[in-house]
């Protein structure tokens, strides 16, 4: 089960990245199980009473991050979504444009993704002890 609903997303963390109910929801199971791998298994019903709030806009957060990342590097070489400058026909030309983001600075580089997604969920998890990663 997922750590947040869509309802929070929209009303409380205000996510606006993922229109679609259908889709937040396959990308907060895959978000809860990434913040499970992050948070060391620490995530626990306890503390999910304790930090509830906390743990659910990480999610939303992990939610935007792993969405954005699948988003960018499926559409990398569509001319309407991706960062494609311009595209030619004859002999076939395609020119990429300059404005990176994050996103898409991080799509070839793994290590550069976990980073961003440690990121993310830092905000909302330091100072609860669910980073912990000891015993």
């Amino acid at each position: 089960m997922a750590y947040t609903t869509y309802t929070f997303y929209q009303n409380d963390y205000y996510g606006d990245v993922i229109a679609d109910e259908t889709a937040f929801n396959k990308w907060a199971a895959r978000a809860t199980d990434k913040l499970n791998y992050l948070t060391f298994g620490n995530i626990t019903p306890d503390a999910l009473e304790d930090y509830d709030t906390e743990v659910q806009k990480a999610t939303c957060a992990l939610i935007d991050v792993l969405y954005q990342i699948d988003y960018a590097t499926k559409n990398a070489t569509d001319a309407e979504k991706g960062n494609v400058k311009s595209k030619s026909s004859g002999n076939e030309s395609i020119t990429f444009g300059s404005n990176d983001t994050l996103i898409t600075a991080v799509m070839a580089d793994q290590k550069a993704q976990y980073k961003l997604m440690v990121d993310a969920v830092t905000e909302y998890l330091q100072g609860t002890g669910l980073l912990y990663a000891g015993v």
